[in-house]
């Protein structure tokens, strides 16, 4: 049985980000690091099933660790791809109210802006308010009254992100296993006894970035239910038709009442000039059902027609779905990222929700994390 000081249950985009930072600081002494994985390649669930967008965290409830470790892990993402040559769309993101929701009076959706304007002052993100001769400027085919443009915004390759955060780990020294569904946690002298499908594994400190399972590895840690994980999944269409689908050029957000927990189905366009129209929200009971009941094309079509009145259903085709790993608050409220030191002998630290915008967030996240006062002082650097 192999023995490591710490392990890291789950190689998505925080768990590799996680692996890489714990490695890449310097060492009063040298650790040993593996991370565990039920998928045979890193990223295969929430990581690489999103829209790729880098958000600025000014959606977020003021405050939250998902505000700031977003705003910070924004810059820091962006960085990482120019200097990795991780492919990157740096186009910036725009908010917008169209005609037809003004004209049916929902005036709602234009206090929105005004509430992220706020927000943008308050974490000095540089927004621009865009009127619609500006907005006709930068998008022509583009039908709003309003919006907010946030130049800072970028799309990056979630699938090269991953690998790249993996591939750097493991220059580092961090081991990886694949392949290893995790099936049991025992606390034995002091360490965890981690069982998985394939073998047994032994850490001193157990670090749990399962995502969508994170409520589950921490149930088998702590040997009761403390979290729970409500699955909510998002679909994505394609948008095919040549001379559409470059009629779009940066991610485009309706704006949305307070009470909103997603962002909305937008137009989602990719580095390597792919146009997408997602995620809706849909309740599941089935971590792993990505395309059962699969919400008919019409849908999409109507949430962004009103922005761009050519699209038709003929144009979308299916092309994946993601699935969210929310955690349900008594109140319905949007939940903030959880990170907890959930006991300190031997150590286990649970990440609990780490949804959108986790991947913006995960590189100032895998800071947080090894900011711990509990990980920095079994673990101190030189």
């Amino acid at each position: 049985m192999d023995s490591y000081d710490v392990s890291i249950v789950g190689a998505g985009v925080v768990g590799c980000a996680i692996a890489r930072e714990l490695l890449c600081r310097r060492r009063a002494a040298p650790i040993r690091i593996l991370v565990i994985e039920q998928h045979e390649r890193p990223g295969e669930e929430t990581s690489g099933r999103n829209s790729g967008v880098l958000h600025s965290g000014i959606h977020e409830p003021p405050f939250s660790l998902k505000e700031r470790l977003a705003l910070e892990g924004c810059r820091l993402a962006t960085a990482y791809a120019l200097e990795h040559d991780v492919p990157l769309l740096k186009a910036g993101m725009i908010i917008a109210v169209s005609m037809e929701d003004v004209r049916r009076g929902l005036w709602r959706d234009i206090s929105m802006l005004w509430r992220l304007w706020f927000n943008a002052w308050r974490t000095k993100t540089r927004v621009r308010f865009m009127t619609p001769s500006a907005l006709r400027a930068c998008e022509p085919y583009l039908h709003a009254c309003c919006g907010i443009a946030i130049p800072s915004v970028s799309v990056i390759d979630s699938h090269a992100f991953v690998e790249s955060l993996k591939t750097e780990s493991e220059a580092a020294g961090a081991e990886f296993a694949f392949n290893n569904r995790v099936i049991g946690v025992e606390e034995a002298a002091g360490s965890y006894l981690i069982s998985t499908d394939r073998q047994q594994i032994q850490a001193t400190c157990l670090i749990n970035a399962a995502g969508l399972y994170a409520d589950d590895i921490a149930a088998l840690g702590m040997s009761y239910k403390k979290y729970v994980i409500s699955p909510l999944r998002g679909e994505y269409y394609e948008l095919v038709t040549p001379e559409k689908k470059r009629l779009i050029g940066r991610p485009v957000y309706p704006a949305l009442p307070r009470q909103a927990i997603g962002k909305g189905i937008h137009f989602s366009p990719r580095p390597n000039g792919q146009m997408y129209l997602g995620p809706n929200e849909m309740p599941i009971t089935d971590k792993a059902d990505y395309s059962s009941r699969r919400t008919p094309p019409g849908l999409f079509v109507e949430a962004l027609q009103k922005f761009l009145p050519s699209l038709d259903e003929r144009d979308l085709r299916w092309a994946y779905s993601g699935i969210r790993p929310r955690v349900v608050t008594k109140s319905r409220a949007k939940s903030d990222f959880i990170i907890s030191v959930d006991r300190e002998e031997p150590l286990l630290i649970n990440l609990i929700g780490i949804e959108s915008p986790g991947l913006s967030a995960a590189l100032a996240l895998a800071w947080h994390v090894c900011d711990l006062p509990s990980l920095r002082s079994r673990f101190p650097s030189a």
